[in-house]
């Protein structure tokens, strides 16, 4: 009986170390499938966001933006992904750093905003360069009749033409005796960006000084009328102004004469 107790307890010792060594190496494996599975991979997708803080009424550039990898469930849906998607395009509200660019922030093109200072005075930080003269919007009234019947619209380049009667007994203290009182019409400003409308009233972008000179001109009961530029025409104006006497000469207009009945 006693050999009968001893060889059950051997197999049962030599059992419960085969199981120990199985289960050693089950462990064994598995620690190393472990280690060497890849981990698992996140999903990304470029998104375009501001490179640096953009103010609103900004027409953004290059510099402005950059593309960032974002988590595929966390990008914005709207968010664009390309540069130039957004770059020419005008804020309408500021942006954060590493901000999404999203169509909202732009304005509508069927409702455009404007900047005062164009990107191109501009350098790469976003600065106002030290030489971009002092710009300014100003708002003019000009009537329909005066401007292209209506037809003037933001975004235009337009000549500025004024006229006014002038006495130069009123204005000049010692008159030549061939001056006399007539009209005078010039063409004072040349290509002038029309920024926006709203009914007659056109807001221009002009520096500080011909804002002054604009509105004196204004004051002085003279007249000023738009004159549309065809797209992409730089050329001057070439002109000298004009008077009673040019007319005259260039229309060969006949001269009333005093008769005798």
């Amino acid at each position: 009986m006693q050999d009968g107790s001893k060889r059950r307890a051997r197999l049962i010792l030599i059992i419960g170390v085969v199981l120990a060594l199985f289960a050693g190496a089950g462990t064994f494996f598995y620690a190393s499938s472990a280690q060497t599975a890849p981990a698992p991979v996140i999903q990304t997708t470029p998104v375009l966001v501001a490179a640096r803080e953009i103010p609103a009424k900004t027409t953004l550039t290059a510099a402005d933006l950059k593309v960032q990898d974002y988590n595929v469930d966390a990008k914005p849906v709207a968010a664009l992904a390309r540069p130039e998607d957004a770059v020419g395009k005008v804020t309408v509200q500021a942006i954060s750093v590493g901000e999404p660019l999203l169509p909202t922030k732009f304005a509508d093109p069927k409702s455009p905003t404007f900047v005062v200072i164009p990107a191109s005075f501009l350098d790469a930080s976003g600065a106002i360069k030290s030489d971009t003269p002092n710009l300014r919007a100003m708002s003019i009234t000009v009537p329909d009749a005066n401007a292209v019947g209506g037809a003037v619209q933001p975004g235009d380049i337009v000549d500025i033409l004024f006229t006014l009667q002038f006495d130069p007994v009123k204005f000049i203290s010692k008159p030549k005796p061939e001056q006399t009182s007539d009209f005078s019409a010039k063409i004072i400003l040349e290509r002038v960006a029309v920024l926006a409308r709203l009914n007659n009233v056109y807001t221009i972008r002009v520096d500080t000084v011909t804002a002054e000179r604009i509105a004196y001109l204004q004051a002085s009961g003279g007249q000023l009328a738009f004159l549309l530029r065809a797209p992409k025409d730089e050329r001057a104006a070439g002109t000298t102004g004009t008077t009673f006497g040019d007319i005259e000469t260039a229309f060969k207009l006949k001269i009333p004469e005093k008769i005798t009945p």
